[in-house]
């Protein structure tokens, strides 16, 4: 399936396209690592497939963001810092160190019960409710952002449909194993919840394998084709954001809000949210940043550092401390003020 998705992937669809590789690959190599301790062939951590498990999550995650943006998207700090979490646990357990007393446990998704829930009950309670977070901050994003168009083709319906099943199915694994293993795991029935879960996780694993129309509405989907009048009055609001606060300087003041911005453009903050939203800016810090650092280049380019220095370029330029400054023009213009200005020079 892998390398029928890659000889799949176009102009269009090449950027969400590899995160879906990506997330197939994982899972792929979730299964084939879950076999080789199931019949135990070979011995290694059985807390590793779990740590793949959110990572492909991650991936799919990107994926749905990519397929909106048609640019490669960046994976939210938040979302970094539970994996790295997650990863530095399943470290600290390795060594030895442990946080939560350890308790057997019969429940498990076919990987060695000792391993998984005695050795590195830490790292595995963490990253267990840390993927459900993730699968719903998945499941909310793609509902939010396929509420921005207004019409849609049959092929991206399905789409839609075959994409929200699927996570639905990941949702319920997680949730199933979560609630087995806290509730169940000395159960009478627990060895049937067992293979139930395996099989979960089989369905789940074969769910594109037996869709045959998720990979074909995945190769073939194409969003930018969609964008219509959902999107045209946000892009409309956008500009007359945008007009309003460089035609008044207002991004010189240092204690410019979305308060103030509602009160001067005389438009709702959901408005202004859903307008940023839409944009490729993150958020309205980030929308306000980008017209401070544009304001500070035009000041480079006239030759302000040959009189003034970098703190007061930043103050003249509306923010309030200089190491933002810095960090934002280094993040819109891939190098710093001097390094510019020396450029321009």
């Amino acid at each position: 399936m892998t390398y029928r998705l890659m000889r799949s992937r176009t102009a269009h669809n090449k950027i969400y396209l590899s995160f879906f590789i990506g997330h197939v690959t994982l899972n792929f190599l979730i299964c084939f690592l879950g076999l080789l301790l199931f019949m135990k062939l070979v011995v290694f951590p059985g807390m590793m497939p779990i740590l793949l498990k959110q990572l492909s999550l991650i991936l799919l995650l990107l994926f749905s963001k990519a397929i909106f943006l048609k640019t490669p998207p960046k994976v939210p700090k938040g979302i970094i810092f539970i994996f790295l979490t997650s990863l530095a646990l399943f470290v600290c357990n390795f060594l030895g160190y442990r946080f939560l007393p350890p308790v057997p446990l019969i429940i498990n998704p076919g990987n060695n019960t000792s391993s998984l829930t005695i050795l590195y009950r830490d790292a595995a309670v963490f990253t267990y409710f840390s993927s459900v977070i993730i699968g719903v901050l998945l499941a909310y994003d793609l509902r939010a952002a396929m509420k921005r168009f207004k019409e849609q083709t049959n092929q991206s319906k399905a789409f839609v449909r075959y994409l929200t099943f699927y996570v639905s199915i990941i949702l319920f694994n997680l949730l199933f194993l979560i609630s087995s293993q806290n509730y169940f795991n000395k159960h009478i029935s627990a060895a049937t919840l067992t293979t139930l879960s395996r099989m979960l996780l089989m369905v789940e694993f074969l769910f594109p394998f037996i869709i045959s129309g998720f990979l074909i509405s995945i190769t073939k989907l194409n969003f930018s084709k969609l964008v219509g009048s959902g999107l045209a009055q946000e892009n409309e609001a956008l500009n007359h954001l945008t007009q309003v606060i460089t035609s008044q300087k207002l991004f010189l003041e240092p204690d410019f809000s979305l308060a103030k911005m509602q009160f001067h453009s005389n438009v709702s903050a959901d408005t202004i949210r859903n307008a940023i939203k839409a944009s490729h800016f993150k958020n309205f810090k980030a929308f306000l940043n980008h017209h401070r650092i544009t304001h500070a280049v035009e000041l480079i380019d006239v030759g302000y550092l040959n009189k003034h220095t970098i703190n007061s370029l930043s103050v003249d330029s509306g923010f309030k401390s200089p190491v933002t400054f810095f960090r934002a023009f280094k993040y819109q213009k891939k190098q710093t003020p001097l390094a510019y200005s020396t450029q321009k020079g």
